[in-house]
């Protein structure tokens, strides 16, 4: 193998365990607001569901009256835009498909570390692999 050929695997070798660095943070950081926006609209929805079905069937479960009433829906409208703006911002910054590219990429770049490692590629094909990661995945490494 010619010395050129070691230096540029191995410049690809450190790139890649890099990356991988990078990636897993942000696939960390990614996979958590997700957990967030998702459940917080989840029981937002559900407690704005429960709070409403128990005051049409029972009166007011807050308070009695009017005054009963008004805070009843003041608290399920407030619960209702908790889930809204969750879910709307979840879809805004594609916070799924962002984690999913994420998570391909990752993928991707641990089975390419794996063969520079096992040393179970030709150089070249590890070179030509690594192009491809760049290029479709550049959002996610940059």
């Amino acid at each position: 193998m010619p010395e050129s050929s070691k230096m540029n695997v191995q410049g690809i070798s450190q790139r890649i365990t890099e990356n991988l660095h990078m990636v897993m943070q942000q696939g960390a950081g990614l996979r958590r607001l997700n957990s967030i926006l998702i459940v917080t609209s989840l029981v937002s929805s559900g407690l704005t569901t429960l709070l409403t079905g128990l005051t049409a069937a029972r009166g007011p479960v807050i308070g009695s009256g009017i005054a009963g009433w008004q805070l009843a829906c003041v608290i399920a409208a407030v619960l209702s835009f908790v889930g809204a703006i969750c879910t709307g911002i979840a879809q805004q910054m594609r916070v799924g498909e962002r984690l999913a590219k994420t998570l391909e990429c990752l993928g991707r770049l641990k089975a390419l570390d794996a063969s520079v490692l096992v040393g179970s590629r030709a150089d070249s094909e590890i070179a030509v692999e690594y192009e491809n990661i760049l290029r479709n995945y550049g959002e996610v490494l940059r």
